[in-house]
């Protein structure tokens, strides 16, 4: 439990760090230029995608073994045509099905999107690329039989396997995207494509088996959707 709780503390100073580099950065964007209203955009946004990572562990069963996490999250949105922030709040990931263990993922991100051709761009552009920095939560949370002891009768009749512990890990993220911008008046609808690479900064457990297990190659590819007003 303190391994847990001292993890929240950080990922919590870390979330706290990264939402006043994205207050100063859209503040700062907005004195230099008065063509960037520090919340031109402010919305919803929607994303599909694909998490894979590698176990190492001192569990056998789940030691080097590569998994793909399919699912999606939901978050908010605001910012401009140079810097936007993202709070995706909720992230549900589940193993697919050529992972051999069951693997689910639970993730809340805080990200900043740089728009670098904003610099020179003169006029209107619909499809446009940023640069992404941030940092993720993640709770993986593990199911299966392979942590039951020789003299555990186990019932392998139930399609339910049982919960046996969780990683609580924080990651620094960057990454790449593009984006294309529908012509709408008023509002805004914005279609992306990302892809990031996760470097672990701390990673614990409070369940004892698997005080020895990691991950590492944390990648993730996105699809998605944002939308809302645009002023």
């Amino acid at each position: 439990m303190i391994i847990k709780s001292r993890i929240k503390e950080k990922g919590i100073n870390a979330l706290m760090i990264v939402l006043l580099f994205l207050a100063t950065g859209i503040y700062s964007c907005s004195v230099q230029a008065q063509s960037f209203a520090p919340f031109k955009y402010m919305g919803f946004e929607a994303t599909f995608g694909v998490r894979s990572f590698q176990l190492n562990s001192s569990i056998s069963e789940i030691n080097q073994m590569p998994v793909v996490e399919e699912g999606g999250s939901l978050g908010l949105i605001f910012g401009n045509d140079l810097l936007k922030a993202k709070i995706r709040a909720a992230g549900f990931y589940y193993s697919a099905s050529s992972v051999p263990r069951t693997v689910d993922l639970f993730e809340t991100e805080a990200l900043v999107n740089f728009y670098p051709l904003e610099y020179f761009r003169k006029g209107e552009n619909a499809l446009d690329i940023y640069l992404i920095a941030g940092v993720s939560m993640d709770n993986i949370k593990f199911y299966g039989h392979y942590l039951a002891g020789d003299g555990e009768k186990i019932n392998y009749s139930t399609t339910n396997e049982p919960y046996v512990g969780k990683l609580a890990q924080i990651n620094a993220t960057g990454g790449i995207g593009f984006e294309y911008q529908l012509p709408v008046q008023y509002d805004f609808v914005h279609l992306f494509a990302e892809a990031k690479y996760g470097a672990p900064l701390k990673s614990g457990t409070d369940s004892e088996p698997f005080k020895n297990t990691s991950v590492k190659n944390f990648t993730s590819i996105s699809v998605g959707v944002s939308f809302g007003l645009c002023r």
